[in-house]
C-alpha cells in the first residue's frame, strides 16, 4: 500500500473531527497532498459508516482526480472541490470539509462567519459562497448540461457540475487573490446551505483552522442572544480599531 503515512494522517484526522462534534453522518470529507503532488482523500460513504474508517480505506488521486492507488471506495462526489483547492493554491497541504452546527447555521443563511475571536483574526470573517444547486443539478438530469467527472471520484455529474460551474469560480473569485495568505495561515470559506472548508499548508493547521471558525460561529450565535439578534453582533465590541485583518 503506498502513502502509509499520508493516509495515516487523514484517517487519524478524522477520527480526531468526529470524536471533536465536527463531522457527523451527514458527509465531509478530509484530505491532504503528499510531497509528490498526489492527493490522498476519504473515501466515499465513509460518513454513512460512522466515520469508521482505516488508513487503507483512503483512496490515493493524482492532481486531476484519476486513480493512483485504490484499496477501497472511490472518492466522494464533492472531491473535485478539494482538487480545484490544490490546483489553485500552491501552499495547501490540507483541506477539512465537515457539517459542523454552528458553523452550518451560518451557512444556512448565507451569511458569513464574523471575526468575534481573536483566534479568527488571522482568517478574517469567513465567506459563504452560494450556489443554487437545484437548478443546476436538474439542468444536468435534463440532459441541457454535461460534465465529465475524474475516474477517482463517485460518478455524480448533478453534482460536478454545481462544483464545476457554480462553486470553483467563486472560490476563484473570492479566495485565489489571498492565496498567499495560505503560506502563513490558511483560508476558509462556507457554501450556502452546506457546511464549510478549510484548506491549510498541512492537515493538522486545517483542522485547527476549522475548530477556530467553529468557535467563533458558536460564540457569535450565543453574542446574538446576548443581544437581541445576530445583526448585532459585533467582531470586536471594546477596540473596534483593533481587529487584525
Amino acid at each position: 500500500m503506498k502513502y502509509e503515512a499520508e493516509r495515516d494522517l487523514v484517517a487519524n484526522t478524522v477520527h480526531r473531527l468526529y470524536k471533536w462534534g465536527m463531522l457527523d453522518t451527514t458527509g465531509g470529507a478530509v484530505s491532504c497532498r503528499a510531497d509528490d503532488g498526489t492527493i490522498l482523500v476519504t473515501p466515499s460513504g465513509t460518513s454513512f459508516r460512522f466515520w469508521e474508517m482505516v488508513p487503507s480505506d483512503v483512496i490515493a488521486l493524482s492532481p486531476e482526480g484519476e486513480i493512483v492507488d485504490r484499496t477501497s471506495r472511490l472518492a466522494a462526489s464533492g472531491t473535485s472541490v478539494h482538487l480545484a483547492i490544490y490546483q489553485r493554491f500552491g501552499h495547501a497541504g490540507g483541506v477539512v470539509h465537515a457539517h459542523a452546527p454552528y458553523s452550518l447555521a451560518f451557512a444556512s443563511l448565507g451569511r458569513t462567519v464574523p471575526s468575534v475571536t481573536n483566534q479568527l483574526d488571522t482568517m478574517g470573517e469567513i465567506p459563504c459562497l452560494v450556489a443554487d444547486d437545484t437548478e443546476t443539478k436538474a439542468k444536468v438530469r435534463a440532459g441541457e448540461l454535461t460534465v465529465e467527472v475524474p475516474a477517482g471520484i463517485v460518478q455524480r455529474p448533478d453534482v460536478n457540475a454545481v462544483n464545476v460551474h457554480q462553486l470553483i469560480p467563486q472560490l476563484e473569485e473570492h479566495l485565489v487573490p489571498r492565496a498567499d495568505e495560505v503560506a502563513r495561515h490558511g483560508l476558509g470559506f462556507l457554501i450556502y446551505r452546506h457546511g464549510a472548508f478549510t484548506l491549510a499548508r498541512g492537515l493538522y493547521e486545517a483542522t485547527e483552522n476549522f475548530a477556530r471558525i467553529e468557535v467563533a460561529a458558536r460564540t457569535a450565535l450565543f453574542q446574538s442572544l446576548l443581544l437581541g439578534g445576530i445583526d448585532h453582533v459585533v467582531p470586536n465590541p471594546l477596540f473596534p480599531q483593533g481587529t487584525a485583518a
